[in-house]
């Protein structure tokens, strides 16, 4: 059998936008924007009047738990196995606690 060597990687995901990131991390971006600006700007405003600082430091700590979230599904991956964090999860998540009934013989 005759081998040919590949001059691109086959297995990983294509970076489709500007060559950085993929249509699923842009949509884990553009999620985690949406839901960033859904509270952090009336979170500023209610703490605005404490200081500016205040309301800075509040908006960043609250902002943290997404940017996480997002960052580690969005671009971070399974060597071991070589996916993606979110289809890693979602396989592990959706896998059946008991795959059949074995019998010994017949």
């Amino acid at each position: 059998m005759r081998v040919e060597k590949v001059p691109i990687d086959m297995s990983s995901e294509q970076k489709e936008i500007l060559g950085l990131v993929s249509k699923r991390q842009v949509l884990y971006l553009v999620g985690g924007i949406l839901v960033l600006y859904s509270y952090v700007p009336k979170l500023f405003m209610f703490v605005l009047p404490l200081g500016i600082v205040l309301a800075l430091l509040v908006t960043i700590l609250a902002a943290l738990p997404v940017l996480t979230i997002v960052g580690f599904l969005g671009f971070y991956e399974v060597k071991e196995y070589n996916m993606n964090r979110d289809y890693y999860y979602y396989i592990k998540l959706t896998r059946k606690t008991q795959y059949g009934s074995w019998r010994k013989g017949r």
